[in-house]
């Protein structure tokens, strides 16, 4: 008996040893990869930024400081690409192969969302920074920011690093909203839920069209910009995902007809009856010509908040911004859309990788990152940084109310983001156009069928039908199916 309890303590010692040794080595891996010495000979490395306007000034100014200040000590610099709209980066990823590598043809790093970072990470394209973070470093980030760029197997590897975070907000056109609501009573309270968006919309229309005497000429209340996020984070809210990995990170699609109808109820149907519209390219276009009042966007997006509405040459006014939580469903949970595409850092030679990751660490130090993401509207992604202290300092209390909305709304609400799986891009691009491509013919069908002398009510009833839910319920199935073929 004591011989085997002696045994038992053995194995035990044996199994802890061996542990500590795992432990010790895995730190002395680390260690070793973000051990850093200065180059001998000055190098330069490339970034690719689909930042454009106040933003890309903002990361150009934080680039140059870098360079004449710590990337001169280390003796490289970095410089700023900018291939494009976000979309052309994306395809300019995605088109890379082995060959661009043997020609080092490509950026040292890039931006880019998790869907495209996991089909470069299926290539091995991306190195694992986690390799050349100390878990003290590592643990400085927002965790939800950090985890979005963990891929790989198990999700252990991470392959984007954050730089700065944004969400979805309600902007509003605060000038004439006051005239609506003293008129009809209407509270910003009923703003808060998208079926209390969708009857304040329906009043507004009413109250418009009561201005002149032209019938049914209503005006629309309300637009929206990204309709993928309003599937995926209104689902959310439901308590679907559409989009799921498992443990092997397989990706499965759910489309339940019921959420998809609530979906379509929410948005199809206010819009072919005129409360909701989509005229310029993009929402705040519409604010500025005075055809809608409101829209969701990102909080990064607060500055281009048209100041003024320009109904002519000769009439315009200049109007104040309201800013708001994102309608929730009645009775939904509280999930918001966690939105800002990380870094990642391309495959190079060791020193180029080890340039790269002293950039980024530089990049997201507490002062450092704080002043970027600040400056290009962003909030930062250290839990340091990450709060309204941080805001008072560098802005000013009241100075930026995105800012302090997306503070408080990332705060309370819980995070989402797009699982990066297959085809998670062509999903996203499939809801980003379905609905609203169907919403808009249909609207120009019902304009037409009422100047042709059919009536409002006539004219709704004729696209707002079961069978025509249906159709385009199954056409959507269809696409998602082959995607899956």
């Amino acid at each position: 008996m004591k011989r085997r309890y002696l045994r038992y303590i053995g194995f035990l010692l044996i199994c802890i040893l061996f542990l500590l040794s795992c432990k010790r080595k895995n730190e002395k891996q680390v260690k070793e990869e973000s051990s850093y010495n200065k180059a001998k000979e000055n190098r330069e490395l490339s970034i690719w930024s689909y930042y454009s306007g106040a933003q890309l000034e903002a990361f150009k100014k934080t680039i140059d400081e870098f360079n004449e200040g710590r990337g001169r000590e280390l003796n490289f610099s970095v410089r700023l690409m900018n291939p494009g709209s976000f979309e052309d980066i994306e395809n300019n990823l995605l088109a890379l192969t082995d060959k661009n590598f043997t020609q080092d043809d490509y950026p040292d790093m890039a931006f880019m969302y998790a869907d495209i970072a996991w089909v470069l990470d299926r290539k091995h394209y991306l190195v694992d920074l986690s390799r050349y973070f100390s878990q003290e470093e590592l643990d400085a980030f927002v965790p939800e920011f950090l985890n979005e760029g963990r891929l790989g197997k198990k999700d252990e590897g991470i392959k984007i690093l954050p730089v700065g975070k944004s969400t979805e907000l309600f902007f509003l056109n605060g000038t004439d909203w006051k005239k609506f609501a003293d008129a009809t009573g209407t509270k910003l309270t009923e703003l808060e839920t998208r079926e209390g968006l969708m009857e304040v919309a329906k009043k507004y229309y009413e109250y418009t069209d009561a201005l002149t005497p032209e019938e049914n000429d209503g005006k629309p209340f309300f637009g929206m910009d990204d309709f993928a996020n309003y599937f995926l984070v209104g689902a959310k809210q439901m308590g679907v995902d559409l989009i799921s990995k498992d443990s092997s990170g397989n990706a499965s699609y759910n489309f339940p007809k019921p959420i998809l109808r609530k979906l379509w109820d929410n948005y199809y149907v206010p819009y072919i009856k005129g409360y909701f519209a989509s005229i310029g390219r993009y929402r705040s276009d519409d604010v500025r010509t005075g055809e809608i009042l409101s829209y969701v966007g990102s909080s990064a997006g607060y500055s281009y908040f048209p100041r003024d509405v320009i109904l002519s040459d000769e009439v315009h006014y200049s109007i104040d911004c309201i800013v708001l939580p994102c309608p929730q469903f009645v009775k939904g949970e509280r999930f918001a859309m966690q939105q800002g595409a990380g870094i990642s850092v391309l495959n190079g030679t060791e020193e180029r990788v080890k340039d790269s990751v002293e950039f980024l660490r530089w990049l997201t130090g507490k002062e450092e990152n704080c002043k970027f993401a600040m400056s290009a509207e962003y909030l930062p992604v250290r839990v340091d940084g990450f709060t309204i202290q941080t805001i008072d300092i560098l802005k000013g209390r009241g100075s930026d109310p995105a800012m302090e909305e997306a503070l408080n709304v990332m705060n309370s609400h819980t995070l989402y983001t797009t699982p990066a799986v297959a085809n998670s891009k062509n999903v996203r691009n499939i809801l980003e156009n379905s609905l609203p491509e169907k919403a808009e013919k249909d609207r120009k069908e019902v304009e037409t069928a009422m100047a042709s002398g059919l009536s409002y009510e006539d004219a709704i009833g004729e696209f707002n039908t079961e069978e025509n839910f249906n159709l385009w319920y199954d056409a959507l199935l269809a696409e998602m199916n082959q995607l899956q073929d």
